[in-house]
């Protein structure tokens, strides 16, 4: 899939030149589903209790079948909140306030994932409650090369962490400098951070060389040489300040060819996105000329994927990676492509189709076979009323996966007889073929943590891998994680059968599940089990040390 980041305006107005751009089904829209169950507490400040007015408390409903299933709620004088309404079901709460760290229920630590609440139907939870830590405060300013005030740059705080099947500078929080070339950063959780400002421009055809690169503090252009940041609970880190780079920097020039006779139009869009892990942040994009030429300027040396998207005529995209290594880069084409489709059918394990989903309610997609394994579908992944599926827009390989709201999941994939579920497939040209069949025969895998002295650990993540490296991956659905619920239970559901290791931890951040080198440090320390299709595996593990 192209993932082009577009200004809220471009995209409104692709959209609306988009013919047949895909509208949620007035049957399929979210109904109220009301409920019996309450949820109340409070919202305080750590380190004094002091009760906090007018924090939010947002509740998401895991298990919802809809897309209701988010609610909010404000805080009272006292610091009360109350959530009522609510249907059974596993329920994570977040809870927020300007200047303060937003916090998940059960969360320790920041980006720690926080632990879900089971519900019952009329069930009344009580002291559900939230101790809001006072967020850091980071001031500083962003100069030029003079030392004069640099007024809206774009200012963040980074951390390298596991994203997306990589590891790369993340950014967390942010903020925009003034008139005065001044920002402040506030609800800042502990850590430590990179500061890098950025000053990005569209690529409208300026000539100069010379551009404002993305600067790291203190003032550096190469991630790896930037001056780590500590913020401390409640602490305001000042001081700071970060003069612009401004570096000599390369050009990309090359034109967009569509197919056909097709006109490029005045809406392709080019853009270069870095994939050698830096943050990826103030390369400008533009859009190519009727003729189909483009150039995008500002590149310092690195590795970039070229991206084109058009929305002439229906949807075409190309990519081409392209490596800079300080002079300008000519010639490069990329050739605009519908795609191929993947075209099949859904069945069901119980024959017929059930009454409790509808095909609008299925999507198909294919994942990239590379290491950023994201969703390369390029249109609607449509399944129409005979349960008949197209998913255009696909390239290279990949593996077709289906998605569905409720119960059903994917069992498996066949093609023509053949299962090739989980096998990449060759997306060079059009797949017919397939058939994707869905089960209610969900494995689970649930039980509880407990440390040397048999104590139960609410505070731990549960991490389910494949006992084959084969099938580790960013978006592999062999690896499931979890946290305890109020009660000290975790449930994994979905996992396809197989021969698994499980490893409960104290802290985990979010993504972390999926970085092999983790998983291999935990591979042998770890619970063997095997799952069978359809099993409840009942799983009681001991804490492990990270």
């Amino acid at each position: 899939m192209i993932r082009i980041s577009l200004p809220s305006v471009l995209v409104g107005l692709i959209l609306a030149a988009t013919p047949g751009a895909a509208q949620t089904p007035a049957r399929d829209q979210a109904k109220p589903r009301p409920g019996t169950g309450v949820i109340r507490g409070r919202v305080v400040r750590a380190d004094t209790g002091e009760p906090l007015r007018r924090a939010q408390v947002r509740v998401e409903d895991r298990t919802a079948r809809d897309l209701s299933g988010t609610e909010a709620t404000l805080t009272d004088a006292q610091g009360r909140y109350e959530l009522t309404q609510l249907p059974a079901g596993q329920y994570h709460l977040k809870a927020s306030r300007g200047g303060y760290v937003d916090l998940e229920y059960g969360q320790r630590r920041p980006l720690e994932r926080g632990r879900p609440i089971e519900l019952a139907e009329g069930a009344v939870l009580e002291k559900i409650d939230f101790a809001l830590p006072p967020g850091g405060v980071v001031n500083g300013r962003v100069v030029d090369e003079l030392g004069e005030p640099f007024a809206r740059a774009s200012v963040s705080l980074a951390r390298r962490r596991y994203d997306n099947g990589t590891k790369r500078l993340v950014s967390e929080y942010g903020a925009s400098t003034d008139d005065r070339g001044e920002f402040r950063i506030f609800g800042v959780a502990p850590g430590d951070y990179v500061i890098v400002a950025t000053f990005q421009t569209l690529n409208l055809g300026f000539k100069d060389r010379m551009r404002y690169v993305p600067t790291y503090y203190p003032g550096t252009a190469i991630a790896n040489d930037a001056q780590r940041v500590t913020v401390a609970a409640a602490q305001e880190v000042t001081g700071i300040t970060i003069p612009l780079v401004r570096s000599a920097t390369a050009t990309v020039r090359g034109v967009v060819r569509s197919t056909g006779d097709a006109p490029i139009g005045p809406f392709t869009l080019v853009m270069a996105r870095d994939v050698s892990g830096g943050l990826d942040a103030g390369i400008p994009d533009g859009a190519a000329a009727p003729d189909g030429s483009f150039s995008i300027a500002g590149l310092l040396p690195g590795t970039y994927l070229l991206e084109a998207l058009s929305m002439m005529g229906g949807r075409e995209f190309a990519s081409k990676e392209v490596a800079v290594e300080g002079a300008d880069v000519s010639g490069v084409t990329l050739a605009l492509s519908k795609g191929a489709t993947a075209r099949g059918r859904i069945t069901f394990d119980t024959g017929s189709p059930p009454a409790d989903l509808r095909p609008s309610q299925v999507f198909v997609m294919a994942i990239a076979d590379h290491e950023i394994g994201h969703d390369m579908s390029g249109g609607p992944p449509g399944v129409h009323d005979d349960w008949t599926f197209e998913t255009p827009g696909l390239s290279a390989r990949g593996i077709i996966v289906a998605e569905s709201f409720g119960d059903w999941h994917m069992k498996r994939v066949r093609r023509e007889g053949t299962d090739v579920t989980d096998t990449p497939l060759d997306f060079s040209a059009d797949i017919d073929g397939l058939e994707i069949e869905l089960t209610k025969q969900s494995t689970t895998v649930s039980g509880g943590v407990t440390d040397d002295h048999n104590d139960v650990m609410v505070d731990a993540t549960v991490v389910i891998f494949p006992d084959e490296p084969a099938k580790w991956g960013s978006r592999s659905r062999f690896i499931g994680s979890a946290r305890p619920d109020q009660k000290g239970r975790f449930t994994i559901k979905g996992l396809p059968p197989g021969r698994y290791i499980a490893i409960a931890v104290d802290y985990l951040e979010p993504g972390e599940e999926r970085d092999p080198d983790l998983l291999e440090k935990w591979r042998p320390r770890g619970t063997g089990f095997t799952l069978s299709e359809g099993e409840s595996h009942a799983l009681d593990l001991k804490l492990a040390a990270r």
